[in-house]
C-alpha cells in the first residue's frame, strides 16, 4: 500500500510521541539526615502515556539509592526517604525514568537526569 510524504510523516509523528518520555524532578534533593524524607519532587506528567518508576543510583558506586513504586500518570511522589541510610554529605546521582507497560510492569523505554543529593547532618 503506497502512502503519501505527509501519510509517512504523521505516522513517523505518532509512533515518536507514544515513545516521548517527559521526566520532571527536583534536581537538588535536601534530606536533613540519612533516615529523613527529602524533597524529591518525582512527577510523573499528564502528558506521559505510562505510568513511571525511578531508580536513583550513585554515579560513584554505583549503588542503588532509591527505587520508587510505579507513579500513575498525573501523579507525584513530593517527599521519600532513600532506600540508603547515607552519612552527611554531597551526592553526585543519576535518576533514571522507567516507563512502565501498566498491564506487565515491563520497561518500555528509560530516561536519566544527573541530580546532586545533599546529606545534611
Amino acid at each position: 500500500e503506497q502512502m503519501s510524504q505527509e501519510e509517512i510523516e504523521e505516522t513517523l509523528n505518532e509512533t515518536v510521541s507514544e515513545g516521548m518520555i517527559r521526566i520532571s524532578m527536583n534536581t537538588t534533593p535536601v534530606f536533613e539526615d540519612g533516615d529523613a524524607e527529602g524533597n524529591l519532587m518525582i512527577v510523573n506528567e499528564t502528558v506521559n502515556r505510562y505510568p513511571q518508576q525511578v531508580e536513583i543510583y550513585r554515579n560513584d558506586t554505583k549503588e542503588t539509592i532509591y527505587e520508587s513504586k510505579a507513579i500513575p500518570v498525573g501523579s507525584k511522589i513530593a517527599a521519600d526517604a532513600l532506600d540508603v541510610v547515607l552519612p552527611a554529605g554531597t551526592y553526585e546521582c543519576t535518576a533514571m525514568f522507567h516507563s512502565l507497560d501498566p498491564e506487565t510492569g515491563a520497561i518500555l523505554g528509560s530516561a536519566g537526569a544527573s541530580i546532586v543529593i545533599t546529606i545534611q547532618n
